[in-house]
C-alpha cells in the first residue's frame, strides 16, 4: 500500500498555505528558476485569479504528513489565438501576458521516478475539465521530464507542440576585461570602448542602476517608455496592463532582497536604454530591456549589455541567462546553449480537441509543416 496521498488544491487559502512545502522543495529541486519561485507563483496567482482556477496536485506523506511533491496546475483559457477555445491544464504562470519559462513540478532531486508518476490519476479525475494538457517552457535538463512525457502518454495524444526553443547561456569570468577578451573580437572590443566613451564624453553619458542611482519605480518607468517606442501591447506582451503591474510588484518586491537588476544608460539627461533581470542561483536571467533608436547609431542597447554584465560580474554571479531567443547579441555573448521544450496532451475524450487536432493536422500538411515535431532538441 502507498505511503502516499494526492490532494488536489481548489481554493485559494489551502493554496496560500503551500508557502513553506513550495520553498522548501523548490530548494531541494534539480531545476530552479526564478519563475518556479513561491513570490513568482503568488503574484502571478494574485494577478490571474479572475480567468483560472487552482488545480494543484500536492502528495503528502501519509506517515509524517509532509509535503513531498507539487504538480503547480491551474485550469483556464488562453486569451487570444486558435486554442483560445480550449480548456487548458497548464502549469501555474504557463499563460497570460506574463511570460514564465523554466517551469516544471516542484520534486526533490532522485526521486522524480518515484513521485511524478504518482499524479496521474490527477490528470484522470479531471479529465471531464480539460481539452489539453499544456506543460510550457519545460527545461530540457529537468530529469522530470521523461517521467512527464509518459504521464501525458498515458491520458491522450501526447507530442511537442513546437520545436525546442534555443536559450542562450554565458559563463561570467572575474573580470570585465576577461569577459570582453573571451567574446569580444579585437575590433568589436574596440568599436565597443570607442562608443562606450563617446557616450560618456560627448552625450553626457551615465550608467545607472535601479533601485540605487534611482528609484526602482523610475526606472521601470524608463523601462516601460523605451520598450513602447519600439513596440505595442499588441507586439509585446509586457506592456500589457497586467504584466506592468505584475513587473512593477514583483521589482518593489524583490529589489529589496536584491533579486532584481535594472540597468540603465542616460545620454543628456534623458534614458537612452535599460535592461531588467533577475537574480537566482548565482546567474541573472535577462528578461526585458528598451532603448532609444534616436541613439542607435551610438549602439546604446549593445553598451547597456555590457554595463549589465559588468553588474553581474561585480555581484559575483557566475552565468548570464538570456532567457529564450536567437537573436544575434545572444549567440555572440554566449558560452553554451540550452532548450526549453512545450509538451502537450490533447483530450480524446472531447469533441474541442478532437477537431483543433483535426484542423492543425490539414493545415501543418498543406503548410509543408511537419505533423509532429522532435521528441528532443538536436545535439
Amino acid at each position: 500500500m502507498s505511503s502516499l496521498r494526492l490532494e488536489i488544491i481548489r481554493s485559494e487559502p489551502t493554496f496560500l498555505a503551500l508557502e513553506p512545502h513550495w520553498r522548501a522543495l523548490l530548494e531541494l529541486s534539480a531545476i530552479t528558476t526564478p519563475f518556479l519561485t513561491w513570490d513568482w507563483a503568488r503574484l502571478w496567482w494574485r494577478h490571474y485569479r479572475d480567468l483560472f482556477a487552482l488545480r494543484i496536485g500536492v502528495l503528502r506523506d501519509i506517515s509524517t504528513g509532509g509535503i513531498v511533491a507539487i504538480a503547480p496546475f491551474v485550469i483556464g483559457n488562453d486569451q487570444s489565438g486558435p486554442r483560445r477555445h480550449l480548456r487548458h491544464l497548464t502549469l501555474l504562470g504557463g499563460l497570460g501576458e506574463v511570460v514564465s519559462e523554466g517551469l516544471d513540478f516542484l520534486v526533490p532531486r532522485g526521486r522524480e521516478q518515484e513521485l511524478v508518476p504518482q499524479f496521474s490519476p490527477l490528470i484522470s479525475k479531471l479529465r471531464r475539465e480539460w481539452d489539453v494538457v499544456d506543460l510550457p517552457a519545460l527545461p530540457a535538463l529537468s530529469p522530470n521530464l521523461p517521467h512527464l512525457m509518459r504521464l501525458l502518454e498515458a491520458h491522450g495524444r501526447a507530442e511537442h507542440r513546437s520545436a525546442p526553443h534555443i536559450n542562450h547561456v554565458l559563463a561570467l569570468p572575474d573580470t570585465w576585461d576577461e569577459l570582453m577578451a573571451q567574446v569580444l573580437s579585437g575590433n568589436r572590443r574596440n568599436d565597443f570602448r570607442s562608443k562606450w566613451k563617446k557616450l560618456m564624453s560627448q552625450h553626457a553619458g551615465q550608467a545607472l542602476v535601479g533601485g540605487r542611482d534611482l528609484p526602482v519605480q523610475a526606472a521601470m518607468d524608463s523601462l516601460i517608455d523605451l520598450h513602447r517606442q519600439r513596440f505595442t501591447d499588441v507586439d509585446s506582451s509586457f506592456i500589457t496592463e497586467k504584466a506592468m503591474s505584475f513587473h512593477r510588484q514583483l521589482a518593489q518586491d524583490w529589489m529589496s532582497e536584491g533579486k532584481i537588476m535594472i540597468s540603465l544608460l542616460h545620454a543628456e539627461g534623458q534614458p537612452a536604454a535599460a535592461r531588467y533581470g533577475f537574480i537566482h542561483n548565482q546567474r541573472y536571467w535577462d528578461y526585458q530591456s528598451g532603448f532609444d533608436e534616436r541613439r542607435s547609431a551610438l549602439s546604446v542597447g549593445n553598451l547597456n549589455l555590457g554595463w549589465t554584465m559588468q553588474n553581474a560580474i561585480q555581484r559575483e554571479l557566475k552565468e548570464y541567462d538570456h532567457l529564450a531567443g536567437e537573436q544575434a547579441y545572444k549567440q555572440v555573448w554566449s558560452s553554451r546553449v540550452t532548450h526549453l521544450l512545450h509538451l502537450e496532451c490533447m483530450n480524446p475524450r472531447r469533441p474541442k480537441a478532437l477537431l483543433f487536432m483535426l484542423t492543425r493536422h490539414f493545415k501543418r500538411k498543406i503548410q509543408g509543416h511537419p505533423s509532429r515535431y522532435p521528441e528532443s532538441p538536436p545535439l
